[in-house]
């Protein structure tokens, strides 16, 4: 990372205010949209959907952590939460028995299907329904850089 001893400008220094802003509110407003909505926390939105979308509805735990940006402890911490609910069951891993493997369960599908039009929702009225839509498409490769740089 260069280092540029350059103040950010007016328009920089907006800019960076206001994300900065959104980093924080905007997962803790989407959370509580899905808590009250659906009665299902955001990171575990987040591990129902990656595992629904993975093949088998199945990924091995670290993966999981790493498509969910949650820490290994706290995907733990989640999963064991996850599946006292009944929604995904874990098991050790058949190609190594080192790790373990996450499994989504069809009453976990059913609680995804029912928390997915509360998110939609959320994300709509929380974040785009402020960007107006012709500048969608550079409002979101603006996003997609950002986020790229953090890999």
């Amino acid at each position: 990372m260069p280092e540029d001893p350059t103040p950010l400008d007016a328009t920089e220094e907006a800019a960076w205010r206001a994300l900065a802003r959104f980093f924080v509110a905007a997962p803790r407003l989407l959370d509580e949209d899905l808590q009250r909505g659906a009665h299902v926390s955001l990171s575990a939105y987040s591990v129902l959907l990656h595992l629904s979308e993975a093949p088998g509805w199945e990924l091995r735990m670290t993966e999981l952590a790493n498509r969910a940006y949650l820490s290994g402890s706290r995907t733990t911490r989640l999963v064991d939460e996850l599946i006292a609910d009944g929604l995904v069951r874990k098991q050790r891993s058949a190609t190594d028995g080192r790790g373990f493997d996450v499994t989504l369960t069809e009453e976990g599908m059913a609680a995804l299907r029912r928390a997915y039009p509360v998110h939609l929702r959320s994300v709509r009225a929380r974040v785009l329904d402020h960007v107006d839509r012709s500048a969608l498409p550079c409002f979101a490769k603006a996003v997609i850089a950002i986020t790229e740089s953090f890999e």
